[in-house]
């Protein structure tokens, strides 16, 4: 493959990118109703061709001249998505207009299917949760089936770009290591079952004087967003928090990072970060509830944004609008765990960390690991055959190890996100404590308020898609993926 050849991908690939994350933008923001990812896939077919993509994997050495070197590993895994996506692109465009239009009649009124979770959170009376999430399993009942078509594509497509399995595509293309990474996902919840068991059944009792072993996911969902979690979150300009935050590091107000905090409906209630063209214009959602959630989605959302907001404009098209999923979920947990660190909550909170506050704010981060564990366990089982219809009992019992909380056999596909998003998430998990305690160390303990600190990560930042996670361990002074300082983070507190 040519130079030249580069250099007509990155061209094709801005436009085709920036038009594919507006309309994903529109649709998932709630703006929009339906979606036409495959009329975009359509406008674009050079990118969704396998040879093009096995043209770039199979170079030579001697064929990757100097400044194509750098850029191969990013465009191999954007021309394997884009391929990937040409496949499933009708499939997916029926379940984002399934997802978008199906409404949940709860005693009488009607709610949208996307807000079913935010409404559990924050739902009181358990009954009416119980009636949320019949509800929302009825829906899924229709969607399951476009979840299995769209899995049985990506392992074709998979199979016609000669991998062995899609499990073996996304190790590859996104340099996952799933077998180390599944290992390590199984110590953390061997290690961390004991604490998790006794707060989470001491909590419940208290707050909601209800067993452990009666608990459901909706019981949970509830108890991490509720009492202390809400009094001590409460309602703000979260845009102006975030303005001052960014100020005191020197990092400017965040120009070109846009939020988007309305409840519409139609909206998902997962925050999400779409770059539309960078480093001018990248967009971060929430799905507002009040409490807790909404800290952790705003801060969340803007650290997975702000590091595409840095790119130097003038840079290639990769390394401006491509990252490797893990580099993006470092810098967005660590603004997210921010929220957990008591100087900053009394700083800007005013809120009293003292009791039973802390811990009970910390059971929910260590909840959420555990969850992404026993997820990246079962996505892996999942994967590893085309045998999709008879995993729904397997997605239970580790999922009810995980989080000690009855799950809906429903809920078994809904959340496997392509490309084993799981993966980032936990290999992210890994190495966010690291760059936190960095920070700490060779600036201040309240890193946050520090203009060094925030030059150091703009630095970084201004590399774009250059930083992976492995370079940035290699400027920690870490070689390796360690969960021993995960694990640290969570003794100090619960242990």
């Amino acid at each position: 493959m040519s130079r030249d050849t580069i250099s007509e991908i990155r061209k094709e690939s801005e436009r085709f990118l920036k038009a594919l994350n507006e309309e994903l933008y529109r649709n998932l923001s709630g703006l929009k109703r339906g979606s036409n990812l495959n009329s975009i896939y359509q406008a674009h077919p050079n990118l969704g061709q396998a040879d093009l993509f096995l043209s770039l994997r199979d170079m030579s050495p001697e064929d990757k001249q100097e400044g194509v070197r750098p850029a191969v590993p990013l465009l191999l895994g954007f021309l394997a998505r884009s391929f990937i996506g040409s496949k499933t692109s009708k499939v997916t465009d029926r379940i984002l207009a399934t997802e978008a239009l199906q409404e949940i009649l709860v005693e009488r009124r009607s709610m949208p299917y996307r807000a079913a979770q935010a409404e559990i959170k924050k739902e009181k009376k358990r009954a009416r949760r119980e009636e949320i999430d019949k509800g929302r399993k009825e829906i899924l009942l229709k969607l399951n089936p476009l979840f299995i078509e769209l899995l049985n594509a990506m392992h074709s497509a998979s199979a016609e770009v000669g991998y062995s399995s899609y499990l073996r595509l996304c190790d590859e293309v996104e340099s996952l290591k799933l077998d180390h990474l599944e290992e390590r996902a199984q110590v953390f919840l061997n290690d961390t079952e004991y604490i998790y068991r006794d707060l989470l059944g001491w909590f419940f009792q208290k707050k909601m004087d209800l067993k452990l072993k009666d608990a459901k996911i909706h019981d949970l969902s509830y108890l991490l967003n509720s009492f202390e979690l809400s009094a001590n979150f409460p309602k703000t300009d979260l845009k102006s928090l975030a303005k001052t935050l960014l100020n005191e590091m020197n990092l400017g107000n965040g120009e070109n990072v846009k939020s988007d905090l309305a409840q519409r409906r139609g909206k998902v209630s997962e925050p999400f970060c779409l770059p539309i063209e960078p480093p001018h214009n990248t967009v971060f959602s929430i799905y507002p509830i009040g409490g807790v959630e909404d800290y952790e989605s705003f801060f969340y959302g803007l650290g997975s944004a702000i590091c595409y907001g840095y790119t130097e404009p003038e840079d290639d098209f990769e390394s401006r609008n491509l990252r490797e999923s893990t580099s993006v979920e470092i810098f967005g947990q660590l603004f997210e765990t921010l929220i957990f660190q008591p100087k900053w909550i009394r700083r800007y909170l005013k809120s009293d960390t003292g009791g039973d506050f802390l811990r009970f704010l910390y059971l929910r981060r260590l909840m959420k690991i555990r969850y992404y564990s026993g997820k990246l366990i079962y996505e892996i089982a999942l994967h590893k055959d085309e045998d999709f219809e008879s995993k729904s009992d397997f997605y239970k019992q580790v999922l009810r190890t995980a989080t000690l909380c009855e799950h809906s056999e429903a809920d078994y596909l809904v959340y496997c996100r392509p490309f084993f998003y799981t993966a980032a998430y936990l290999k992210a998990s890994l190495v966010e404590p690291v760059l936190r305690s960095y920070l700490r160390e060779r600036f201040d303990e309240q890193w946050w308020r520090d203009k060094e600190a925030g030059d150091f990560l703009r630095r970084m930042w201004k590399e774009g898609g250059k930083i992976t996670s492995q370079e940035i361990l290699k400027r920690l002074g870490h070689e390796e993926l360690d969960i021993s300082p995960l694990i640290t983070t969570f003794q100090e507190v619960l242990g």
